[in-house]
C-alpha cells in the first residue's frame, strides 16, 4: 500500500485510543451482563451452555484455512480475486461443517446429558457460522489497514446486541436458551455491520492460485488453532463430562473473571500483529514495538491482578451473590495463568506478525500434549480447579516463544516488568491487608481496590519514573509531530 513507517506509527497511536476506548465499552457491556446474567441464571445454565459453546468451538476450527490472518499479514497487495476465494472457500467449509454438526447434536447431547434441550441448543446455536465469512473477510481488511476506528464500532455495536438480547431473554424466562439468542443476534449484526464499514465486490470466485498464496501463511497458523482444540476445547468437554454442568458452570464463571486483567494486553495484542507485519524487515523498530508491549501490559495487568487476588471473595460476595463462592479456588488460579499469558500472547503475536506461524504451530502441539498428560489426573484429584492447575502449568511452557523471539530481536526484558511487578505485589499486599481490618462492607472494597491503584502508581513512579516519562514523551512526540 505504499505506506511508510511513520503514518503507520500515527495511525498505531490512533489505534491505541481507539481499542482503548472499545475496550472500556466493552468492560462496561460485559461487566453489567454478566453480573445480571449471573444473578438471573445459575451455574447449571453457564455450565450447560459452555458445553454447547466448546462443542462449537471444535467444529469452527475446521470452517477455514486461517485466510483472514493470512490476508492481515501478506506483504504485497491484497487482490479481488483472494477475497472472493477466501469468502467461498470458507462458506464451502461452513456448509460441510454445519451438516455434519446437525447430524451429530443428539449423540453429544446424550453424552453430556442434556436431553432433547442440548439438540436444540447445538443446532440452533450453530447457525451463527453461515455469519462468519461476512465478519471475517470485511474484518481482515479493516485490521489489515488499521482501520480501528470501525473495528471499535462494529464490535462494541455485536457485543451490545447479543447483550441486550441475552439479557432480555433471561428476564423472560428463557434460560439458557438466553445465551443461544442473544450469541445469534450479535453475530448477526456483527457481520452486517462489518460489510458495510469495509464493503467489497461481494462475489462467489474460486482461484487455485489464489488460495495457495493464502494457505502458505493461513495453514500453519490454522493448524495451530486445530492443536489448540486440544488444550481449549476439547479438554473443557472432557471436564464437563466428568464434573458435570453445575461445576463446568463455576469453571467457566471463574474464568469470565480471571480474564479481565488481560483487557489492556488484548488490545496491545490485537495491534502488534498487523503493526509489526508491516515494520518486520526493520529490526530497530521492531524491538521498540516489543519493549513498549512490554511495558504497557506490565503497568496495566499486573496491578489488576494482584488487586483481583487480594479482593476476589469480597468482589464475589458484595457484587455476584455468594452461590458463586465455590468458584473462588478456580478463580486464585486462574488468575495466576492469566499473569502468564498476559506476556505469552505478546510473544507469540510478534513471532506471528514476523511469519513464524510454524512456531505457534509447535507449541500448540506441546500445549496439547501437556494438557492431556496432566488434565485427567488433577481434575480426578481436584474437581474443576484440577483444569486451573492444568493451566498454569501448560502456560508456564510459554517460555519457548519468548525464547525464539529474543534469538530473533534482542530486547530487554527485566526493566520492563520488575519495576511493575514489584509495585503491584506490593499494592495487592495493602489491599490484602485494608480488607482484614476495615468493616465488611462494599464500601471498604471499593476504597480498598482504590487505594490499591493509587499506590500501585506512587511506587511506579519511584522504581520506574524515568522509563514512564520516556514512554510518555514518545506518545506525545507522535502527537505533537503529527500535528
Amino acid at each position: 500500500m505504499g505506506t511508510d513507517s511513520l503514518d503507520l506509527k500515527y495511525r498505531a497511536l490512533a489505534a491505541v485510543v481507539y481499542l482503548g476506548s472499545k475496550r472500556i465499552l466493552l468492560q462496561i457491556i460485559f461487566t453489567f451482563s454478566n453480573i445480571i446474567l449471573a444473578r438471573l441464571l445459575f451455574p447449571e445454565d453457564f455450565g450447560a451452555f459452555a458445553v454447547v459453546g466448546f462443542a462449537t468451538t471444535f467444529f469452527l476450527v475446521f470452517c477455514d484455512l486461517g485466510f483472514a490472518p493470512a490476508i492481515v499479514q501478506k506483504k504485497g497487495r491484497v487482490y479481488l480475486e483472494e477475497l472472493k476465494t477466501a469468502f467461498t472457500f470458507q462458506l464451502f467449509l461452513i456448509v460441510i461443517v454445519f451438516a455434519v454438526i446437525y447430524v451429530v447434536s443428539p449423540g453429544v447431547s446424550d453424552f453430556f446429558n442434556l436431553g432433547e434441550q442440548g439438540v436444540r441448543l447445538f443446532r440452533i446455536y450453530s447457525l451463527y457460522l453461515f455469519f462468519l465469512p461476512f465478519k471475517t473477510t470485511s474484518g481482515a481488511i479493516l485490521e489489515r489497514n488499521l482501520d480501528y476506528r470501525k473495528l471499535v464500532i462494529v464490535e462494541v455495536l455485536d457485543v451490545f446486541v447479543a447483550s441486550v438480547v441475552s439479557i432480555s431473554g433471561a428476564l423472560a424466562g428463557l434460560g439458557v436458551f438466553s445465551f443461544v439468542a442473544g450469541g445469534l443476534a450479535g453475530h448477526f449484526f456483527g457481520a452486517t455491520f462489518y460489510f458495510l464499514m469495509a464493503p467489497w465486490r461481494l462475489g462467489l470466485s474460486f482461484s487455485k492460485k489464489a488460495l495457495l498464496r493464502l494457505a502458505k501463511f493461513g495453514l500453519p497458523y490454522q493448524s495451530n488453532l486445530a492443536l489448540g482444540l486440544f488444550w481449549g476445547p476439547l479438554v473443557l468437554l472432557y471436564l464437563g463430562k466428568v464434573v458435570g454442568n453445575e461445576n463446568l458452570g463455576f469453571f467457566q464463571f471463574a474464568a469470565s473473571l480471571a480474564v479481565l486483567p488481560l483487557a489492556v494486553s488484548e488490545i496491545v495484542n490485537r495491534l502488534i500483529f498487523p503493526l509489526g507485519s508491516r515494520l518486520q524487515a526493520d529490526k530497530d523498530t521492531f524491538r521498540k514495538i516489543i519493549e513498549r508491549s512490554l511495558v504497557v501490559v506490565s503497568i496495566t495487568t499486573l496491578p489488576l491482578l494482584a488487586i483481583a487476588l487480594a479482593s476476589a471473595r469480597e468482589i464475589i460476595h458484595f457484587v455476584y451473590t455468594d452461590k458463586w463462592l465455590p468458584s473462588l479456588p478456580a478463580l486464585y488460579f486462574g488468575l495466576m495463568q492469566t499473569s502468564i499469558i498476559a506476556y505469552t500472547g505478546v510473544f507469540s503475536q510478534l513471532l506471528l506478525a514476523r511469519g513464524r506461524a510454524k512456531y505457534l504451530r509447535n507449541m500448540a502441539l506441546v500445549w496439547a500434549i501437556l494438557t492431556w498428560t496432566v488434565a485427567p489426573p488433577l481434575i480426578s484429584k481436584f474437581n474443576f480447579v484440577g483444569m486451573n492447575l492444568t493451566g498454569i502449568l501448560v502456560s508456564l511452557s510459554g517460555i519457548w516463544l519468548f525464547i525464539k523471539l529474543r534469538k530473533e530481536i534482542e530486547f530487554s526484558i527485566s526493566k520492563n516488568i520488575l519495576p511493575y511487578f514489584v509495585s503491584a505485589t506490593i499494592a495487592g499486599l495493602l489491599v490484602f491487608g485494608l480488607l482484614r481490618v476495615l468493616p465488611y462492607l462494599f464500601v471498604s472494597l471499593f476504597a480498598a481496590v482504590v487505594l490499591g491503584f493509587l499506590t500501585f502508581f506512587a511506587f511506579v513512579m519511584f522504581f520506574a519514573r524515568r522509563a514512564f516519562i520516556e514512554n510518555f514523551r514518545f506518545i506525545l512526540d507522535l502527537v505533537v509531530r503529527r500535528k
